[in-house]
């Protein structure tokens, strides 16, 4: 390949060894396409090896109406290095022309297929790529050393973006949701183009849809398969042919619709080689790759050994079938029963308790030098959301599963109904996760870009993002008003410099709130029993824990107004910022490993008003866990820049400024209000341009403003009055 300059060319061969070959006395050589699913696909640069080795051009046995296969004697390496030199261009031209078929899955759990099926586009992201556009590298080692992974280190993601790169107009698409069922199918119409968008998806195909009908394949349907499609992103399908039969199938003008996109045409290159006739030596060897039925697996991953989240899609990991002790595993005999292309349910144990991957297993139980026995499997998906384990527990059906009877060990068999009922759980949670996603435009963010920002000095604001980062725990205390809330999703953008909304969850404490509410607690079902259901934080904790590459903020908003140390429970330890970490049982857990811990990357912002005398003093416990950040009504230029560029006058913004900032200072001076009591600048955020501004600030007043001087000069009617009549302003 090298010699040769066919960098996006793999290879297989067939060799001396093994039972496939037994009692036979050649063996050959195969270079073709990576984009195909296998030499079976594609016409191939060939080298039959034997007492007369020959070199030249094969075609795959897959392929209809191939051209006649062609070899030259070789007498040398270098022979054949020349023959298939010679004969180059008319072997790439035709595999360049030869149709490939392709899987695509439309975001994530297909969230995208109705917009992608009317915009009539197919269209992959990067996020976690820094490659941009594909269109820079002439071949596979570029785009793999653009990104950043070793040989043996390349994700799944990776390849699909080749696989989508390298496509060529006039290939058939199949749209996929999950492993077995396809949504659509369509032709590719234009070349690979990069198209800077604001979701991401900037690699793009224009696909003409030829139908939109959906196709669910049942086990058994086809021999040895038990599902349709793989689990990446964009990739080769195998079994092309029998899903266009089942399209022909499903419709009755499909044949009208399929004959119209030229499925059927023969290649165009007429280019002729030296030809003597060579035996079809890929009929001898068709059974090489053979298929055993799949079986389902779940696999339990100790976070102490190895972490799922550690992982990316598309590397390659070991299990030993022996423990630490040299002991057999439990139970042992599923080790030997493991086989490649058998799928398995990645769960990460205590304390993550997730279901976080699928697994692909890429080779059975063999020994590996050093380790011993092993099994070895790909990382075939890793989900952005994974599901906890009591999901999954209280599911009923599910209720016979050996996992769930009995924990206690490393592989467990799992029929196919309990395997696609898991996988389901997860694509629903997935899928809710992807319409959230869909609404949520994230954007690079910065405090000293940002035109929104909160009226504060950039020195201040600074000064909280550096205090988070150190405690990891704040509370924002100030007058109703002064943009508490507002600040602290400010400080999440900036610390995690992009505005990203799905990395940021909000409550509101009040007297009822609890901690079933919160940690966790027995709920009611649909069914009428009762289950034990994780509360907002715990949830939060997992998808906290499931991307520890990220950081995550959880905001309490009036958080004085609930009953504390009932809420926080065993939190009161574990948010401390040296207790990160920690695993503690909680107050409903049913085993003894059953543990929770408040991950480093989880950072806490409560809010609080200080007016609220009536509301008990913070407990002091919680208070050394939080640093408290005093913010004050900031009537500055930004605010005045502010309100002027929403369209009020200069006449009433000095107005405001001036008089509010006159009736602060009343308020801080007077003994029995003090500075919690201030006047907020967000009450003067709400103008609307082309409003009448005297109507909107008389509203204010009469609504607004007159009743909180009232409640706070209720024992003092002059003072009252006279710093009422202060607000009042008469345009001129």
């Amino acid at each position: 390949m090298k010699e040769l300059s066919l960098p996006d060319y793999t290879y297989t061969c067939f060799d001396f060894l093994g039972p496939n070959n037994y009692g036979d006395t050649r063996c050959w050589i195969a270079l073709y396409p990576m984009q195909k699913i296998s030499h079976k696909e594609a016409y191939q640069f060939f080298v039959n090896l034997g007492a007369q080795p020959e070199a030249g051009r094969q075609a795959g046995y897959s392929l209809r109406e191939a051209l006649p296969n062609v070899a030259i004697k070789a007498a040398t390496s270098k022979d054949v290095v020349r023959i298939l030199s010679e004969n180059k261009p008319g072997i790439v031209r035709l595999n360049k022309e030869l149709r490939s078929y392709y899987k695509y899955s439309p975001g994530k759990q297909a969230a995208e297929w109705d917009r992608f099926y009317e915009e009539g586009v197919i269209a992959l992201t990067s996020f976690s790529l820094p490659i941009g556009d594909l269109s820079r590298y002439e071949s596979w080692e570029e785009l793999q050393k653009a990104s950043g992974f070793t040989a043996t280190q390349v994700p799944a993601e990776l390849w699909s973006l080749w696989f989508f790169k390298n496509a060529h107009a006039g290939d058939l698409v199949f749209a996929a949701r999950g492993l077995n069922t396809c949504i659509g199918v369509g032709i590719v119409e234009s070349d690979y183009y990069y198209e800077t968008v604001t979701d991401g998806f900037c690699h793009r195909r224009r696909v003409k849809w030829l139908t939109n009908r959906s196709y669910h394949f049942l086990s058994g349907t086809l021999k040895g398969r038990k599902t349709l499609f793989r689990s990446d992103i964009f990739g080769p399908v195998k079994d092309a042919a029998f899903l266009v039969e089942q399209y022909k199938e499903l419709s009755g003008d499909w044949q009208k619709i399929f004959g119209t996109t030229g499925l059927a045409k023969k290649s165009s290159y007429t280019g002729k080689m030296e030809s003597i006739p060579v035996t079809n030596l890929e009929e001898i060897a068709m059974d090489y790759e053979r298929e055993g039925n799949l079986s389902f697996w779940w696999l339990n991953a100790n976070p102490k050994i190895w972490s799922i989240s550690g992982c990316h899609e598309g590397q390659t990991q070991i299990y030993t079938t022996h423990n630490e002790r040299g002991n057999k595993r439990r139970v042992y005999k599923y080790f030997e029963e493991v086989k490649p292309g058998d799928l398995l349910i990645g769960y990460e144990s205590t304390p993550a308790k997730q279901v976080k991957a699928i697994l692909e297993v890429t080779k059975g139980l063999h020994t590996q030098e050093g380790i011993g026995e092993v099994i070895e499997f790909q990382i075939a998906e890793i989900f952005e959301y994974p599901v906890h384990w009591n999901d999954l527990k209280s599911i009923p059906a599910l209720k016979n599963c050996e996992v769930f009877i009995n924990n206690q060990g490393s592989l467990f068999s799992l029929t196919e109904e309990e395997f696609d009922m898991i996988r389901e759980v997860v694509d629903e949670k997935n899928i809710s996760a992807e319409k959230v996603w869909e609404n949520n435009e994230i954007r690079p963010y910065s405090f000293a870009r940002d035109p929104d920002k909160p009226f504060m000095n950039p020195e201040e604001f600074r000064q909280i993002t550096s205090l988070l980062t150190r405690k990891k725990n704040v509370i924002l205390q100030g007058p109703p008003g002064v943009g508490k809330t507002f600040l602290a999703k400010k400080i999440a953008y900036e610390m995690m410099g992009e505005t990203n909304d799905l990395c940021i969850e909000m409550v509101q404490f009040h007297q009822s709130y609890s901690y079933e509410d919160f940690i966790q607690g027995v709920r009611p079902s649909a069914n009428g029993s009762f289950e034990l259901k994780d509360g907002i934080f715990h949830a939060f904790c997992q998808r906290a824990k499931a991307h520890p590459e990220k950081n995550y903020f959880f905001i309490i908003d009036e958080i004085n107004r609930g009953n504390l140390s009932k809420i926080f429970g065993e939190l009161m330890m574990l948010i401390e910022t040296d207790k990160r970490g920690w695993d503690l049982k909680l107050t409903y857990a049913e085993e003894e490993d059953e543990r929770f811990s408040v991950p480093e990357n989880l950072y806490l912002i409560g809010t609080m008003n200080t007016v609220d005398r009536s509301l008990a003093i913070v407990d002091y416990a919680l208070r050394r866990r939080f640093a408290f950040v005093s913010l004050q009504p900031d009537l500055n230029e930004s605010f005045r820049t502010f309100l002027e560029e929403k369209g009020l006058s200069q006449s009433l913004t000095e107005h405001i400024i001036r008089q509010v900032a006159s009736l602060n200072k009343e308020i801080r001076e007077d003994v029995s209000l003090g500075e919690g009591f201030q006047i907020g600048h967000s009450y003067f955020c709400t103008y609307r341009p082309g409003e009448d501004e005297n109507n909107w600030w008389q509203e204010i007043v009469n609504f607004e403003l007159k009743p909180l001087l009232e409640e706070l000069w209720f024992d003092d009617p002059h003072k009252y009055r006279q710093m009422l009549r202060r607000l009042e302003w008469n345009k001129i």
